[in-house]
């Protein structure tokens, strides 16, 4: 359980730290700050869309090969993610960075089920809350972080996350134990990751459709930002 604490910790505050920097990064790239703005909101979704198909991907295939190998695979793509940012020379390779980096960052859904995994029903709202907390903090942290190293060089923050997320592969490599068991294990089924089929399973659930609306809604009204 500390691991993936510090995992959501790191994988938020790596995140966060780019946060203040990233917009600079690309502007570096742009002629204008309308087309920084465009290519920020590009960046951004393109993010976003990878992370969206490749959850379900993940989540099947730590269902399969275990917890384990996905969520240290994860943390080391992330790491050169990082890393291959900040050396980007075009807009086009931090867009196609950008797209792998939401694709490997996805191994938040594994950390979640990691820790349904270990723990008893009656901790599982506690785990979960610290687990909440930890995303949290990871926000607060990194964007101070990434604003005081960004003001000095703009590609510091990059670097930095980088090393966070492989000191953490590492780390993870040496004390982090497999938590699903070989009887509990699935097939991988081309079904089982497609995410709008997801969705439309998790309607079938009562009261879960409401929730995620409010949570989609909540989320979208923190990026229009």
């Amino acid at each position: 359980m500390p691991f993936i604490m510090v995992t959501v910790l790191l994988d938020m505050m790596s995140i966060g730290i780019i946060a203040p920097v990233l917009p600079k990064l690309i502007g570096t790239f742009m002629d204008s700050g309308a087309g920084t703005s465009i290519g920020y909101g590009a960046a951004q979704a393109a993010f976003a869309i990878a992370q969206f198909f490749s959850a379900p991907v993940l989540g099947a295939l730590s269902d399969k090969y275990g917890r384990r190998p996905v969520l240290l695979l994860g943390l080391l793509g992330m790491g050169v993610n990082f890393f291959v940012t900040a050396l980007a020379t075009q807009f086009w390779m931090l867009l196609a960075v950008r797209v792998m980096g939401g694709a490997v960052c996805a191994n938040i859904a594994v950390a979640n089920a990691y820790v349904a995994d270990i723990t008893q029903p009656k901790d599982r709202a506690k785990n979960y809350g610290m687990l909440g907390a930890m995303f949290g903090l990871g926000f607060i942290l990194g964007p101070v972080m990434g604003g005081l190293l960004g003001d000095k060089n703009v590609h510091w923050p990059f670097f930095l996350s980088g090393a966070l997320c492989l000191l953490n592969c590492v780390y993870g490599y040496f004390v982090l134990p497999e938590s699903l068991a070989l009887d509990k294990r699935r097939e991988f089924h081309l079904v089982r990751v497609n995410p709008f089929s997801s969705l439309a399973r998790l309607r079938e659930l009562k009261g879960v459709e409401t929730l995620m609306w409010v949570m989609g809604l909540s989320i979208l009204a923190q990026f229009c930002l």
